[in-house]
């Protein structure tokens, strides 16, 4: 698992948006609510940054301290529409969570691309990224959240259905 400091490095303009102290998220309601504890390095990059976007593409779904039943009613809607497509058989087998295995979204893009963590396996720090992409690309990387995230801003990222101009050069990083 790479640190929240390798996908600082990899995308510093992030470090304009960090939060001075850190953000306090009630992670025992989104926990309750949700059904599952997430990945470590999620927690770690939520409790030191709001939600943000790159590029003005790619939307991470982060919770805010004292919001975070919208980030729960966030996830709950990405999830209602994983489950749509499974239904019209659209989602190339994968099932929404809590399906075994199931699906969790953490982002989605301004072209109706979603991100995800494959819930395979009992610990959250062991989930693997799956992009699905608005072209019905479903690619999956092999990692965890912050190290996608950092392959991608490095450009080591095999195509995953997503724009070859993503992400920009000089990525830009803008709080939500």
């Amino acid at each position: 698992m790479l640190s929240l400091r390798d996908l600082e490095e990899a995308l510093p303009a992030l470090l304009a948006i960090r939060s001075v102290e850190t953000r306090r998220i009630d992670w025992e309601f989104i926990t309750r609510e949700v059904g599952v504890s997430f990945p470590a390095d999620f927690v770690e990059l939520a409790e030191a940054y709001p939600s943000f976007s790159v590029d003005d593409f790619l939307g991470l779904l982060i919770p805010s301290p004292g919001e975070e039943k919208y980030f729960v009613s966030g996830v709950r809607r990405l999830l209602a529409d994983l489950a749509d497509l499974a239904d019209s058989e659209m989602s190339h087998g994968y099932a929404a969570f809590p399906a075994s295995g199931g699906l969790l979204p953490w982002g989605s893009s301004c072209e109706s691309d979603t991100f995800y963590w494959r819930t395979a396996g009992e610990d959250p720090d062991s989930w693997t990224v799956l992009v699905s992409g608005h072209n019905d690309d479903w690619v999956s990387y092999p990692g965890d959240l912050t190290s996608y995230l950092a392959a991608k801003m490095r450009g080591t990222v095999p195509p995953d259905g997503l724009p070859p101009d993503f992400p920009s050069p000089v990525p830009v990083v803008e709080a939500d």
